[in-house]
């Protein structure tokens, strides 16, 4: 009796993972109009009007969404994101490194290398997820987020990333609809690199200096704390509403860092308060020279608004350009 043929292999990394996890998998977000306009469903910018000029359509509502998420919520607080000893001996049994060297790789904290403990950035995404992509089955969450980065091989527990140089998830996730589209890295504490703050960056200025419905379809992430990433640095998202100055140094935040008890407006100057009441961030942050106002990096992400209306991208570019000859 002839054996039953055997599927072909896969033959990319793309098909071998879509075969791991699950057909379809790869692209987890529902078809525009698939989901229902519930609570849940992160505001979509309606059709501009011809006269205005550029995009117009409801302001994000980060507040009646429920955010900020928090890195400390009870529900994926716990959730590992690497899992330390697998990489240590991932790095010495396979890469032939010293267990020594090996143990800098991550920070080490009691209850693991968790969303909680690292997860900042990882937050941020789900927030850009929930505020910018078209709405999923089910709400993005850091929870849900990292799932979907270590399935596609971002990263593994035990450190392994398949992940070709430079990826995308937030752009692979929404099929390409929510992208990172300019970053600043201003590499503080690091030699030659002077300190730059919110009033000088002119990606910052720019993005704030658009109006809040050109902004409706962008997101700006930033880092603070130190240039290394193993455990002093931060990321936060500027509030989409705030509505400061543009010479304004102490932003209004979206941070996963904030208590879950606390209400109210939350700033950079706060942020930096809560995380460097941590010893060794706090240590680190003397160690070069950091200040609490100061801006480590800044990311703008956008979707690509309404039937692929990009005019809030040209707004934005125009306005960095500005900001450039100005500030430069």
């Amino acid at each position: 009796m002839r054996a039953p043929a055997q599927p072909p292999a896969p033959t990319t990394r793309r098909q071998f993972i879509a075969e791991t996890i699950g057909a379809g998998a790869l692209l987890s977000l529902a078809a525009p109009g698939c989901a229902g306009e519930g609570a849940d469903a992160a505001p979509r910018a309606t059709p501009p009007e011809a006269d205005t000029g550029g995009p117009s359509g409801p302001l994000l509502d980060p507040e009646a969404l429920g955010l900020p998420y928090r890195q400390n919520d009870p529900e994926w607080s716990r959730t590992l994101m690497w899992d330390r000893e697998l990489v240590i001996r991932a790095d010495t049994e396979l890469n032939g490194q010293d267990p020594a060297t090996s143990r800098q790789l991550l920070a080490r904290y009691p209850a693991g290398n968790t969303i909680g403990n690292e997860g900042c950035m990882l937050t941020c995404l789900a927030m850009v997820m929930r505020l910018l992509a078209d709405p999923a089955p089910e709400p993005w969450t850091p929870a849900k987020l990292n799932a979907r980065a270590q399935a596609r091989y971002y990263y593994t527990l035990a450190g392994l990333s398949m992940v070709t140089l430079y990826a995308d998830l937030v752009s692979e996730l929404s099929r390409g609809e929510v992208q990172l589209y300019i970053k600043e890295e201003h590499l503080p504490g690091m030699p030659r690199w002077t300190p730059v703050f919110a009033g000088r960056s002119p990606l910052i200025r720019a993005y704030r200096s658009l109006p809040l419905a050109t902004r409706a379809n962008l997101l700006l992430m930033l880092k603070t704390g130190t240039y290394d990433d193993t455990r002093a640095s931060h990321y936060v998202l500027l509030h989409p509403n705030d509505t400061g100055s543009i010479d304004e140094d102490d932003l209004l935040l979206l941070d996963p860092a904030m208590p879950l008890r606390r209400d109210g407006p939350w700033r950079l100057s706060d942020s930096s308060a809560w995380i460097t009441g941590d010893p060794a961030i706090a240590r680190a942050w003397e160690a070069d020279g950091i200040g609490p106002l100061q801006i480590a990096g800044a990311w703008v992400f956008s979707r690509r608004g309404y039937d692929g209306d990009l005019r809030h991208l040209q707004a934005l570019a125009q306005a960095w350009a500005e900001q450039m000859a100005a500030v430069g």
